[in-house]
């Protein structure tokens, strides 16, 4: 099963951050989630939220604001005021840099409107390919239209399938209509019946956010593929059997 850090440790270290992706590398662990939101100048800029309250000591909507004013943001003390390092909301071109030796990346796109889907399935195979991630690489989502976008623009892509705990469908045929070869529930309906079904169907299962142990042996039994957690400390420090070796820091 393969540990993953939910926005690089969002319980540990500053969500959605370079330190925090750092943070993460000192951990041994080089899988991670993260999210991609779209500036007022078009920009892919890695944060979670639409608007920059609660990760920020700002204000404002991500996609009214320029990516050299998110650049100039105070990005990681919000949640933990002592942190050593003062940065911004960096992009998607400086992350990618960062995560260049890591094992497995989930860029979650939180694009909501048409335009947004529009520009983040017209950037991202580029940057993509000039990092040459391959499919070490793949960009997930929750919008069926961003993931209809992005496989005309670049079917080579890896996909991933998202969704919620109240989605009604059925989530391993709503996967394979949109070519993905992942499936990203919510950690509630991890079940056997959706695990074998995903398996069945070639679907690598990777499950959000895990951070109580017990749940992570109880998914462990079942065979799920990944585990998202905000705590991978301490995931490692506690059932850290239930995962792959960490790599050298």
């Amino acid at each position: 099963m393969r540990l993953i850090g939910h926005r690089g440790a969002r319980g540990e270290a500053p969500e959605n951050t370079l330190s925090g992706f750092r943070y993460l590398r000192q951990l041994g662990i080089r899988a991670v989630e993260l999210d991609i939101q779209v500036s007022a100048d078009g920009e892919l800029v890695i944060i979670h939220d639409n608007s920059l309250e609660r990760t920020t000591l700002a204000y404002g909507e991500v996609c009214l604001t320029h990516s050299s004013d998110l650049a100039r943001i105070n990005a990681t003390r919000k949640s933990f005021p002592d942190w050593p390092e003062i940065e911004g909301i960096p992009t998607l071109r400086e992350v990618m840099a960062v995560l260049h030796d890591f094992e497995h990346i989930q860029f979650e796109v939180k694009a909501a409107t048409e335009a947004d889907c529009q520009t983040v399935a017209a950037k991202f195979p580029a940057l993509w390919r000039e990092f040459g991630f391959g499919e070490r690489a793949f960009t997930t989502s929750f919008n069926p239209r961003y993931l209809h976008l992005v496989r005309d623009a670049a079917p080579e892509i890896p996909r991933g399938f998202l969704f919620e705990q109240e989605f009604a469908g059925n989530p391993v045929e709503a996967a394979q209509a949109l070519g993905c070869l992942a499936l990203g529930p919510h950690q509630a309906r991890c079940d056997l019946p959706l695990l074998q079904a995903a398996h069945e169907a070639g679907l690598l299962v990777a499950t959000w956010t895990v951070n109580e142990v017990a749940r992570m042996h109880e998914l462990a039994r079942l065979g799920i593929d990944g585990l998202i957690t905000d705590v991978p400390s301490r995931a490692l420090r506690e059932a850290g059997e239930l995962f792959a070796t960490p790599k050298p820091a």
